[in-house]
């Protein structure tokens, strides 16, 4: 009997070993594969890595009312994302599946964790930056320090991915009427090369896959379609977006594990769905900006009762729908690209 009770013992511990090892393989086979995230580039991918100033402006508005206002993941308070939400580093965050927001901001003296870095900053170009610490190049410095200092080590970079956002257009938002066609395509030359160069010193320095963010249809922008009260895009600017893109496609095209999002396409597509050009958040000053007050406090701007309904949340800005939307539809090539599940 004693033989008998032993005997039907081990036959339920193998069982036991036995679905361990069935519910293992087959929690290995659906798991997903976690890349480190790495953000750089400007305010479509910074998610509140400026310090928050002492006195509202135009540089600082992100960190005040009413930006933040529909973001219900950070308690619809204001983070320094220029948005009443999440924006594309989120939601690439999210798809993902490393956390429901985007990694970390860059600092100095800390160490990453596992989920990445995001150096975006504000106002961040390729050539044409308010401070050299906005450029590009600087935050592939600031990456390229971490990668010497072993902070990110080789074993991360495995499975990494990239997201370089120079999309807002702050490198062509001085771009007057009198710069003749020869001197805008060098210009356009110029920046696409600077991309390119940032793409292969990631490369270089061990991440595995780079996501570039084209530009978007800049002429469409709240800021230079409101002298047509958002009724007409301005032909010049989506001339400037379509030969950067075209040039960015062909200087990428030669390079190995580098997918470039169309936000051209996307952006125009959702921006018809939703309310075109005409921002959530409008000034009362066609040169001011969303969120500012007067010498009393009192707002020089108006709000939409509806920013789900909106594409543009202030003059160059999507609303965090409008980014959801956005990243909705690039969800299926991103996705095929790292090899990743819905």
């Amino acid at each position: 009997m004693t033989k008998l009770v032993f005997t039907a013992c081990c036959f339920l511990l193998l069982l036991l070993l036995n679905g361990a090892h069935h519910v293992e393989a087959r929690r290995h086979r659906e798991r997903r594969k976690d890349y480190m995230l790495l953000v750089f580039g400007d305010s479509f991918a910074d998610a509140g890595n400026r310090l928050m100033r002492s006195a509202k402006s135009r540089a600082s508005r992100g960190w005040y009312y009413p930006y933040g206002s529909s973001d219900s993941a950070h308690r619809n308070r204001a983070t320094g994302r220029l948005s009443d939400g999440l924006v594309q580093s989120d939601f690439l965050a999210r798809m993902l599946g490393n956390d429901d927001e985007s990694p970390p901001p860059y600092s100095p003296s800390e160490v990453p964790d596992g989920s990445g870095v995001n150096f975006a900053l504000p106002f961040s170009g390729v050539l044409n930056g308010p401070r050299e610490e906005m450029a590009l190049g600087t935050q592939i410095e600031q990456f390229t320090r971490l990668v010497n200092r072993r902070d990110i080590e080789d074993v991360d970079l495995d499975d990494s991915v990239a997201l370089v956002s120079v999309s807002n257009g702050h490198d062509y938002s001085h771009v007057s009427d009198t710069t003749s066609s020869e001197q805008m395509n060098a210009y356009i030359r110029d920046v696409t090369d600077g991309i390119v160069d940032a793409v292969k010193r990631l490369q270089d320095l061990g991440v595995s896959k780079v996501l570039v963010n084209s530009l978007p249809p800049l002429g469409c922008t709240p800021w230079r379609s409101r002298l047509s009260s958002y009724a007409r895009c301005d032909s010049s600017g989506n001339t400037i977006a379509s030969t950067h893109n075209a040039l960015l496609a062909h200087k990428l095209s030669e390079l190995e594990d580098v997918l470039l999002l169309d936000l051209y396409t996307t952006f125009d597509s959702v921006a018809q769905s939703k309310s075109g050009s005409t921002p959530c958040c409008d000034a009362s000053d066609p040169n001011g900006y969303c969120g500012q007050e007067d010498g009393s406090g009192r707002a020089q701007y108006s709000v939409c009762a509806n920013p789900d309904t909106y594409f543009y949340w202030d003059y160059t800005h999507p609303t965090q729908a409008g980014w959801e939307a956005v990243m909705d539809q690039l969800r299926g090539p991103i996705q095929d690209f790292l090899a990743i599940s819905s």
